[in-house]
């Protein structure tokens, strides 16, 4: 009778872990995209469009309406994802240099379109000679900004289509 030979159970245990094959590598989980791409992913096609908006060979009527309607459209129905993104990257803006310069780009060239606009209707005599472009532009601008807020609260006494009208009728009114 042939005698079998005791094995130490660690010795089996290194035999079997030798036999296995190696286990392929688990990716890594998909990393979340910077504050400044989540930024310019959701601002540069509403950048975009006002630029091509404000290029536009219509009337300068026509061409504030529809920037304005791109604005507000954006700024003040938007969805809580999108005016959360830009109040928090206000926030961080504080703090965070490239994420502050992101947003003043993409401010300055929502800014620089209706400007734009703005000079070539007062000029053809569509809209008010006695107000600034630079000026009326910036508090488009910054009344789009307001509509962020309500919309961060979902909604505010006053609704962005309202807000846009109201502009409209002041740029283009006589006083």
């Amino acid at each position: 009778m042939t005698r079998r030979r005791k094995v130490a159970p660690s010795k089996l245990r290194r035999k079997a872990r030798k036999k296995l094959p190696p286990s392929p590598p688990v990716p890594p989980p998909p990393a979340a995209p910077s504050p400044i791409a989540s930024l310019e992913q959701r601002a540069l096609p509403i950048v975009t469009e006002l630029a091509r908006v404000a290029a536009e060979k219509e009337a300068p009527r026509v061409k504030l309406e529809g920037a304005m309607e791109i604005v507000f459209g954006a700024y003040g129905e938007s969805d809580l994802d999108f005016s959360g993104l830009f109040l928090n990257g206000w926030l961080r803006a504080r703090e965070e240099k490239d994420l502050r310069l992101t947003l003043a780009w993409q401010r300055e060239q929502i800014r620089l379109c209706l400007r734009d606009i703005l000079a070539e209707g007062a000029a053809a005599g569509a809209f008010r000679a006695d107000m600034e472009p630079e000026t009326l532009a910036a508090l488009i601008l910054n009344a789009a900004e307001g509509c962020l807020l309500q919309s961060a609260t979902q909604g505010g006494p006053v609704p962005a289509e309202h807000l846009l009208r109201a502009m409209l009728r002041l740029v283009t009114t006589e006083a």
